[in-house]
């Protein structure tokens, strides 16, 4: 018992100097991949529906939107960037999508308050840190019981964040932590049709982590057991968890690390088999038409039943869907992310390959590494078959970015929407961001139209 305490206690206790340098780099290299997907957010109709309904509620001009010429409260800005950094499938992954979760809140505050890079980095680790611990405890919780994790577990990160921004001590935190999770929610029913609901929970999650914290520090009570409690996260949200994983090791071992990035604008299970198709279709160019036939060996959790959908309805069931990813993988060259589009969801020999693909599931080995989810793409083609192994993809923990490759990957994401001048200006800032004196600095670059 006493876990909800001990992680307050753990946020509470730690400060900048205990951040490992090779976790302060992994950072800025998360921040920079963050900035890329919320730039891409911007040109999305449903992200822009989030955006338009927060200008329109008005607020304090407080914090800053990505790409966005005005201001707003803190609460709303964090709304709005995460649901901005969660509209395209591309967010970052490291702590269960804390990306979208934690940084918003943590941003919106480091800007109004005008703290400086440190500051920034260390509630990012932090909340980054509460989150994914909180998300690998859980068992069945997508799978099983329907939530979504992200929307479920990031007003505990973005509460943690916050809380150590505002420099609550252990009981303070306890009572954000409390607060959070008794509004946590996210629903996983949009696998099925497509729907936006997905894009907006990561925003919802960092504004209510946020909130908690702001009413925790008034002196508003939750739960100090909202975890392992009886009626608490777990036995809500989760099949029988294994509350010793929420604990293992903490202080010791960073359980973000090594971070989890994605190199597509698909689910990250589906990534390594978008990886070696695009690998291979520059070494043989292919008419699509010409494909007979695509079987796609693998781990069961790559085809679940949520991930196998023939024909969706929108971008979002498309990016969500295993077939359907593979066969826009092999019409599309998707290093440019903005060409999963309607048209590719619509493109009638992606729809006819879609249906065609065959999923068949292969039992994971036994000593398979958790996360991994290995598989096998054969192709038929031209009287021509192609047998293509799937390796670790680029930005998976087994094979990171390196600050090198995050640049070009952020100038390649965001080439149509950026100039040079811009882009330059968020690396530069971003690449010695312990250094920032005042966060308002980032934010501002960031919120250039």
């Amino acid at each position: 018992m006493h876990e909800t305490r001990a992680l307050a206690q753990f946020v509470a206790q730690r400060q900048f100097a205990d951040i490992p340098p090779s976790l302060i780099r992994d950072l800025k290299i998360i921040v920079l991949d963050t900035f890329a997907a919320g730039i891409i957010g911007t040109a999305q109709p449903w992200a822009q529906m989030v955006v338009e309904l927060v200008r329109e509620l008005g607020g304090k001009p407080e914090a800053s939107i990505i790409k966005q010429s005005w201001r707003t409260d803190i609460s709303r800005a964090a709304l709005a960037n995460g649901a901005l950094i969660g509209a395209f499938e591309c967010e970052p992954l490291t702590g269960s999508h804390a990306s979208g979760t934690v940084l918003p809140a943590a941003l919106a505050v480091c800007e109004r308050e005008h703290l400086d890079g440190s500051a920034f980095i260390t509630a990012l680790a932090l909340g980054f840190e509460v989150s994914a611990r909180i998300a690998r405890t859980a068992v069945g919780l997508e799978t099983t019981r329907g939530f979504h994790n992200p929307g479920t577990q990031g007003p505990f990160g973005a509460a943690a964040a916050v809380g150590k921004l505002y420099g609550f001590d252990a009981e303070i935190l306890t009572s954000a932590l409390g607060i959070a999770g008794s509004g946590s929610a996210g629903l996983l029913e949009f696998a099925w049709g497509g729907a936006d609901t997905k894009r907006l929970h990561l925003g919802r999650a960092s504004q209510l982590g946020l909130e908690s914290a702001l009413l925790a520090q008034k002196g508003f009570r939750g739960p100090a057991t909202v975890l392992e409690g009886r009626y608490g996260y777990y036995n809500a949200f989760s099949l029988p968890a294994k509350l010793d994983r929420l604990l293992e090791g903490l202080g010791t071992t960073w359980a973000i690390q090594p971070p989890s990035l994605k190199s597509y604008p698909t689910h990250v299970t589906h990534q390594a088999a978008v990886q070696v198709i695009q690998e291979w279709k520059r070494e043989h160019p292919v008419d699509p038409q010409a494909i007979t036939r695509v079987v796609i060996h693998g781990d069961h959790h790559i085809m679940d039943e949520r991930h196998a959908v023939r024909e969706p309805e929108t971008i979002m069931g498309g990016q969500y869907s295993l077939p359907f990813a593979v066969a826009v993988a092999l019409t599309r060259d998707l290093s440019n992310p903005l060409v999963y589009n309607d048209e590719a969801v619509r493109d009638p020999v992606v729809r006819d390959l879609a249906r065609r693909i065959e999923l068949i599931p292969v039992e994971a080995s036994a000593h398979a590494e958790p996360g991994v989810y290995p598989a096998e793409v054969l192709l038929e083609c031209d009287g021509r078959s192609y047998t293509l192994p799937t390796k670790p993809h680029k930005g998976s923990p087994r094979n990171p970015f390196t600050w090198d490759e995050i640049c070009h990957k952020f100038r390649r994401f965001t080439a149509s929407m950026l100039s040079a001048k811009q882009a330059d200006g968020i690396i530069e800032t971003v690449g010695h961001l312990e250094q920032v004196v005042d966060m308002t600095e980032l934010a501002h670059v960031v919120a250039i139209p």
